[in-house]
């Protein structure tokens, strides 16, 4: 992200369409997410999926984009609730 862009910490409850299969690269490819508000975004690409670890607990991070706008949504495997931590600009 560049200086100049704008980016949102938020750790926001969504709700999250996603495919689970083992031909997809880490089994997991999330395709829309819904705000607390409503507003529905449709995932164009999935970029880097990691896994952060929180004592016991997995905690995968997606960071995902829509073509105008980058995200990064977060899935909790101990309580299976998605989130959305990052809003920004989108960059190339």
């Amino acid at each position: 992200m560049n200086q100049n862009s704008l980016q949102t910490n938020l750790h926001e409850p969504i709700d999250v369409d996603a495919s689970f299969s083992r031909s997809i690269l880490g089994h997991c490819r999330p395709i829309t997410f819904r705000t607390q508000s409503g507003r529905e975004v449709q995932i164009a690409q999935v970029g880097l999926v990691h896994p952060k670890y929180d004592g016991l607990k997995t905690i995968y991070a997606f960071d995902i984009t829509d073509g105008a706008t980058d995200y990064r949504i977060t899935l909790d495997t101990d309580s299976l609730n998605w989130y959305l931590e990052f809003e920004g600009d989108h960059y190339e």
